[in-house]
């Protein structure tokens, strides 16, 4: 999974801006989607995204994979990653 090449994402105090250039649209992320779109960025997969966010934050990896996966979902509808 991969990020669009006309996306940039910016790390801001309160989550993520996510640029998309070709559409020019902004999308702007709270802290815990800023976490996920780094993980994602740097490669992981979304089960090690899961993984790694449930060890963290000592949370239940149900809620978190549920949280993980509404966000990869709407990234990809918005085309900002690619399948």
């Amino acid at each position: 999974m991969e990020f669009q090449k006309h996306v940039k994402v910016r790390q801001e105090k309160f989550g993520a801006v996510v640029f998309e250039t070709l559409r020019e649209k902004i999308f702007v992320t709270n802290e815990s989607g800023a976490q996920i779109l780094s993980l994602l960025q740097a490669g992981k997969e979304p089960e090690a995204v899961t993984n790694e966010l449930s060890s963290m934050y000592d949370g239940d990896p149900a809620v978190i994979k549920k949280d993980v996966d509404e966000v990869i979902s709407t990234l990809q509808e918005s085309g900002i990653i690619k399948n």
